[in-house]
């Protein structure tokens, strides 16, 4: 198996709160993410298969960036993630953004010699969630 990676960037704003809690244990849970901030995210979207018998690649890289566009940055780049659909009913942290964005991505990837294999998201240069679809 051949593993492809596409690594993309956006920037977005939100504000970690969850609505059933009290102001007091809101703060106390997300401290100074429970302000509205933003973060510049990076995306990496790893695919794995075997190459096509014709292009010879796994899947055009191309086609990933643009579905990576269309299901994931074009929804999510410059917006308010608190009001983004996906997110209305959770909270947006990294990790409920990662298994979001897997279930938008997956199946728009999927072909007979490929699948998605994992997403990475990062919040910051330190911090980052992988999700593989567990």
């Amino acid at each position: 198996m051949l593993y492809i990676t596409r690594r993309e960037h956006f920037s977005s704003s939100h504000k970690l709160e969850n609505p059933k809690l009290s102001k007091e244990k809101n703060e106390e849970i997300f401290g100074k993410c429970n302000n509205l901030h933003g973060h510049n995210y990076y995306i990496e979207v790893t695919l794995t298969g075997t190459p096509d018998h014709e292009s010879n690649y796994v899947m055009d890289l191309k086609i990933l960036k643009e579905l990576i566009h269309e299901e994931i940055l074009g929804k999510v780049d410059h917006r308010f993630l608190n009001e983004v659909d996906m997110f209305k009913e959770i909270i947006p942290t990294t990790e409920n953004m990662v298994v979001k964005f897997w279930e938008a991505l997956e199946p728009r990837v999927k072909r007979d010699n490929v699948r998605l294999y994992s997403i990475k998201l990062y919040e910051t240069e330190k911090n980052f969630v992988e999700y593989r679809g567990e």
